[in-house]
């Protein structure tokens, strides 16, 4: 495996970045980037130009940063995790325009219409919704998820991998958590953790028991993860990651596991008899059955959506947004985004097409009209702070009585003390104890 990367000099630390943000010498980053994002959102843009206006705009208001007083005399590590903040709260504010399964399906779903642009452009007002790579992308998305559970069945055996044992399972059983976290964050950066996380518990497993860490081995116990961990959108969420990260923090360690991921996903589309070890009448019998529960449970489902009234699609978007704020670890992040936005004055004109200057009175009569909306998401904020730090208490205990269980000759102290310095980071937490064990 590549060599870890360096410790940070500093934490990551998004809302301490929100709140130099605020701070009167930033006003016009502010500025800068409320226009940027009402400009995005007017035209849908195709993928290569979302990664070129993204890119650019990073770059450049970065320099802008440099020059505020707030971030003038800073050191590089305190500069470099605002860089990050920025990165994560402009991804944060774009994520429905720029992940694939975020943005609208086409008008329609059926090829011959699809085929027919025009008709769906003059049926939306909005174009015709998701499209090119985006579509492409979730396309993608369905043959694994396809592949997957027609391969449901496959173990450690069909993939050369030895027996994994008890302590084995639970290992790879923490992968697949981290994993699935995946689909919990919004900002590239917090999925590329998620990812290194998972891989990194994979080389740990690697390590206690002893075993080869190369390639050869590592890739086959990936490969065997995401089957069993089954991700939702997994193609969408590395093409995202690979559009829309930082280039110079995917290099390394974060590169390396990356590439393999890819070079997973590469496997699943094209996986067939060729790929296992395993007799012919054995592969033809597993599909079989596999393909019979699939289609049994495709029945089940179209006769239970008959049979259950329709919902007009506000109540699903209602629903899906009530889930996603159930759920999601980066709620207090995402709320605090908005309540910080909302504060921020009209928009000034910069790098040319991308921003524009819209200097009327309307702006402040709108922002004095939205005070009472602000202070209840204030409040809303506020309230969700504390519910995340509840499932970080949560989190925290899960991950430390996991550890208990893989490394069970350590005191319990001992791996709180891990935990607690690696900020509940698994990867390093595990780290950390095989170091100890």
């Amino acid at each position: 495996p590549p060599s870890p990367e360096p410790e940070p000099a500093l934490p990551f630390d998004f809302h301490r970045f929100l709140e130099q943000l605020r701070h009167r010498t930033a006003d016009p980053v502010a500025r800068f980037l409320r226009s940027f994002l009402n400009e995005f959102a007017k035209k849908q843009w195709m993928v290569h130009e979302q990664v070129k206006i993204i890119g650019d705009f990073l770059e450049f208001i970065a320099k802008k940063m440099a020059m505020c007083e707030v971030w003038r005399t800073v050191s590089d590590a305190e500069f470099d995790n605002a860089r990050e903040g920025m990165e994560k709260l402009v991804m944060n504010r774009l994520y429905s325009q720029t992940f694939s399964p975020a943005i609208p399906a086409p008008t329609s779903s059926s090829p011959r219409k699809r085929a027919n642009r025009s008709q769906a452009d003059q049926a939306s007002p909005h174009g015709p919704g998701r499209r090119g790579q985006h579509q492409e992308d979730v396309e993608r998305d369905d043959v694994i998820a396809q592949k997957i559970k027609i391969y449901g069945w496959i173990r450690e055996e069909h993939l050369d991998i030895k027996t994994l044992g008890p302590k084995g399972e639970k290992f790879l059983n923490l992968a697949q958590k981290e994993l699935l976290k995946i689909n919990s964050y919004r900002a590239p950066r917090d999925k590329v953790i998620c990812v290194l996380n998972c891989c990194k518990v994979i080389f740990g497993f690697l390590r206690n028991a002893k075993a080869d860490q190369s390639a050869d081995a590592f890739v086959p116990l990936l490969i065997y993860t995401v089957l069993r961990a089954h991700p939702d959108n997994l193609v969408s969420n590395v093409q995202y990651i690979w559009r829309f990260r930082n280039p110079d923090k995917l290099g390394g360690e974060a590169g390396y596991y990356m590439s393999s991921l890819m070079g997973v996903v590469s496997f699943i589309e094209n996986l067939d008899r060729t790929n296992l070890t395993i007799t012919d009448e054995a592969f033809e019998k597993n599909v079989e059955q596999a393909v019979s529960a699939i289609a049994e449970k495709n029945r089940a489902e179209d006769y239970e959506q008959k049979s259950t009234p329709k919902r007009n699609p506000s109540q699903r978007l209602s629903e899906k947004q009530a889930q996603f704020h159930q759920s999601s670890p980066e709620d207090d992040d995402v709320d605090a985004v908005t309540g910080l936005l909302r504060t921020i004055q009209k928009p000034l004109s910069s790098i040319g097409r991308m921003f524009s200057d819209d200097a009327t009175s309307a702006e402040s009569q709108r922002a004095q009209q939205k005070q009472s909306a602000d202070d209840a998401a204030a409040k809303q904020a506020s309230a969700e702070v504390a519910q995340a730090h509840a499932l970080r208490v949560r989190e925290h205990k899960l991950v430390v009585e996991t550890l208990q269980s893989m490394f069970p000759n350590l005191d319990t102290e001992v791996i709180e003390d891990v935990v607690r310095a690696q900020e509940g980071n698994v990867g390093r937490a595990v780290d950390g104890c095989l170091a100890l064990s």
